[in-house]
């Protein structure tokens, strides 16, 4: 063969492939989601371009490309299928003489979080050409992958918000607590006008999207409430979101998303995990004006109580723990906060609160299922996380008051954290005499705030500000002693008198 005839050759090869790609290639716009499916085994080709916004050191400087696809559904594998579901992967050309990329000739962009690819250019870089593949299956699967593919020159146009690097700038989701039906979440502080959010409530999410806000509104529940409200609760005093969702069914397991606009897209967080109680029982309470920090579920008689009003049993309680305050209200007054200084670092404001913070933790109880989480016993050695629980028979709640009014029969308390008593005595005048238990008695009233995770009957259970061990009443969790063992110890620092806390609950 001549080097004419090689030339020609080449030339007719560039151009069949050229004009092929041009026919089969769909364009991108700046700050535009598509959505479309691929066939296992298939590809489809994009393309995206942006002009020059300028130089720097005499060559051209280009916006970065944010590329990213996301997901929304999947093929159905054989029921004999146990592994995961193969993701769809994104090649990338950066040269127009590879209009086509694949697995060979391009960028390899996997599935780096579950339903979720992202890519970002260098600024060096004016044009890309983009394949979506899927890999091939055997012909016992049916159906195809959609999915939605977004290129911006100033945002991912699919972002997630990480919920563990929980900040005030990030958006994350806080779940306070569940009763048989309900759930109660808060959001991230902000400042200024609230940002556009809501709130997705899923259920049977496949593992393999659980970071796809396209697969989420796909597997988004009908039929529930969501009651969106604002809330200066938690740490930082500062305004969030609350949201209480509502006609979920009993003891199931659902996970949660918090949805927030960003620019000109929405984001979503990484899911939360939530299951609805089974113990009748516990009923959630919130938005009380003098225990403002309590959001959780107390013990209540579904009977009594059966009309679906939790602002009588709100007011009950609220009211009970402010008629035991009174007390302590008179004590403090009799110290002039205004001229005495008892403490280099505390004073009368922080006394205050943080005796209202105890005294409304253990005069409101939190109330939870008695399941298998209970296994997870303080008591156990080998285990580095566990919930204090305690069982409350008949008639024996730690506050006589709830076993009078409330009657809710047996039911389980998880305990409040042992900090909240140690920050009264950090915070208040030494001539109240107010102390906290140590040893034995300790671990009956109290528990520890544990991060981390314990297997139970075959059941992992992750403990986190989601999950908590110990009641912490809204407490920045930073400011909890965190347990390094399964059993309570003495808290350094302090001389704990094994004796009950002076200030008892029927004064």
């Amino acid at each position: 063969m001549t080097l004419k005839c090689l030339y020609v050759l080449v030339a007719i090869i560039y151009y069949t492939s050229l004009v092929i790609a041009q026919s089969t290639t769909t364009l991108l716009k700046d700050n535009q989601i598509l959505s479309n499916s691929v066939a296992a085994g298939s590809y489809n080709y994009y393309y995206f371009s942006i002009p020059a916004t300028g130089h720097v050191f005499g060559k051209r400087a280009f916006s970065n490309i944010f590329l990213s696809s996301s997901t929304c559904s999947q093929p159905i594998p054989p029921s004999t299928f146990k592994d995961a579901i193969p993701s769809v992967d994104m090649y990338i050309s950066l040269s127009k003489d590879n209009p086509l990329p694949g697995p060979d000739n391009g960028i390899t962009v996997t599935d780096g979080l579950h339903g979720l690819s992202t890519w970002t250019s260098p600024d060096s870089i004016s044009e890309i050409w983009v394949a979506v593949g899927a890999t091939a299956l055997p012909n016992t699967w049916t159906g195809n992958w959609t999915y939605e593919i977004g290129v911006s020159t100033s945002q991912i146009m699919h972002p997630v918000f990480i919920n563990e690097k929980r900040n005030m700038s990030t958006p994350f989701l806080i779940m306070e607590d569940t009763d048989r039906t309900n759930a109660l979440f808060t959001s991230n502080p902000f400042t200024g006008s609230p940002p556009n959010s809501t709130i997705l409530i899923t259920a049977n999410m496949p593992k393999e999207l659980q970071y796809s806000l396209c697969a989420a509104k796909l597997h988004d529940l009908p039929n529930y409430t969501v009651n969106t409200s604002i809330t200066a609760r938690g740490p930082w005093n500062l305004p969030r979101h609350q949201f209480m969702v509502s006609n979920l069914t009993q003891d199931t397991l659902y996970s949660a998303y918090l949805v927030q606009s960003v620019g000109t897209t929405l984001g979503l967080t990484t899911p939360v995990s939530l299951s609805t109680k089974i113990d009748a029982n516990c009923r959630i309470i919130y938005d009380l004006p003098f225990c403002n920090q309590v959001a959780y579920s107390v013990p209540t008689n579904p009977d009594t109580f059966s009309t679906g009003n939790i602002w009588d049993i709100a007011t009950q309680y609220d009211t009970q723990a402010l008629e035991k305050f009174q007390p302590f209200g008179t004590a403090l007054s009799q110290f002039n906060c205004d001229t005495t200084q008892y403490s280099l670092v505390r004073n009368c404001t922080d006394c205050y609160r943080d005796y209202k913070t105890w005294l409304c933790a253990v005069t409101i109880p939190r109330c939870t299922d008695s399941t298998t989480s209970g296994d997870l016993s303080q008591n156990t050695d080998d285990l580095p996380t566990s919930p204090a629980l305690r069982d409350i028979s008949v008639g024996a709640s730690r506050n006589p008051w709830v076993d009078e009014i409330m009657k809710p029969g047996e039911w389980t308390e998880l305990l409040p954290c042992i900090d909240l008593c140690y920050h009264v005595v950090q915070s208040c005048p030494p001539f109240l005499q107010f102390y906290c238990p140590g040893g034995d008695l300790a671990t009956v009233q109290y528990g520890y705030w544990q991060n981390g995770s314990a297997l139970a009957n075959g059941t992992l259970y992750h403990f986190d500000v989601n999950n908590p061990t110990c009641n912490r009443m809204g407490v920045n969790t930073s400011l909890l002693t965190i347990s390094g063992s399964s059993h309570l110890h003495v808290h350094a620092g302090f001389i704990i008198l094994s004796v009950i806390t002076v200030i008892v609950l029927n004064v």
